[in-house]
């Protein structure tokens, strides 16, 4: 089949989760800039009839939450009952992990962050793909740097954007043979309020230190909805934003090997998981002075 043609944005429905703030109300106001109708999905409906108000005429507000599949199948009826169609999709919701390690972060508090970012954006493809696909559009799942970076202390996180990396380019594939198209974002860390909570946990300010300051100063909102606007309009396989993103994937590879072997061995990142874990409620155990040996049987 023919590689699809450019998306052009005018009158097309574009359906927004995480719709109410942060990168997803960027998007959205840039997108009415561009002449699409747009869909504001989230949990909070106060907040989405605020995002929607501030769009403008060409957007209406939808309360709901991703992970609950009766209603979020409900607001994509509702969506199709006020516009008539759904032209593409940008799966943004998300919600950031508490800072804890593995062993110490409450089982329910970790499981929530995959529940959201990951079958959130599962259920919302789901519900919107037999329309995205009858009218040949697109679907933009929102992953991040971290879906290629170690995840220590916000393993949660790191796993659900490694997973909603996976689902995105298998829908590139899937969605081929019938001229649809989807793509996955990849943003570093981007000036909204998920961003600065996560950074005001003092263990992470303290993580924040070993990053170069290029890395860690957050980037204007606009920089990730101006991206997501021209990945629609270009059908991108990938949105990366800032540039250093493109370089890590390129090397990816080799990070295992050697950031991995880095962070392992990094005194401030061992009195950092420290610090997590007797945070813990109720506190791990501690660990030995020195590992234990293992033998092994021939």
């Amino acid at each position: 089949m023919a590689r699809p043609i450019a998306f052009d944005l005018r009158d097309r429905v574009v359906l927004v989760t995480g719709g109410a703030r942060g990168i997803g109300l960027d998007a959205g106001r840039r997108l009415a800039a561009r002449g699409a109708q747009v869909a504001v999905l989230d949990v909070d409906g106060d907040a989405a009839a605020r995002a929607a108000s501030a769009i403008g005429e060409r957007a209406a507000d939808f309360a709901v939450d991703v992970t609950d599949r009766d209603a979020l199948a409900a607001a994509v009826e509702a969506v199709l009952a006020r516009f008539g169609q759904i032209d593409a999709v940008v799966a943004n919701a998300g919600v950031a992990p508490p800072t804890g390690t593995i062993l110490g972060v409450d089982a329910g508090a970790w499981e929530r962050v995959v529940e959201v970012n990951l079958h959130g954006v599962y259920r919302t493809v789901k519900a919107t793909l037999p329309h995205v696909v009858a009218r040949r559009g697109h679907v933009l799942v929102i992953a991040s740097v971290y879906a290629m970076s170690n995840g220590a202390m916000a393993s949660p996180y790191a796993v659900s954007k490694a997973a909603v990396e996976a689902l995105g380019r298998a829908l590139r594939v899937e969605l081929a043979p019938y001229g649809a198209t989807a793509g996955v974002a990849y943003f570093g860390f981007i000036d909204t309020q998920l961003v600065r909570d996560a950074y005001a946990d003092p263990v992470a300010a303290q993580l924040r230190t070993l990053l170069p300051k290029w890395i860690a100063k957050p980037l204007p909102v606009g920089r990730a909805g101006a991206a997501i606007v021209r990945g629609l309009e270009r059908r991108a396989a990938r949105v990366m934003v800032p540039r250093y993103v493109p370089a890590l994937a390129a090397v990816r590879g080799l990070l295992p090997v050697t950031v991995d072997l880095q962070l392992a061995r990094d005194a401030r990142v061992h009195r950092a998981i420290g610090e997590c874990d007797a945070r813990a409620v109720p506190p791990p155990p501690a660990a030995p002075a020195a590992a234990p040996s293992i033998s092994r049987e021939a």
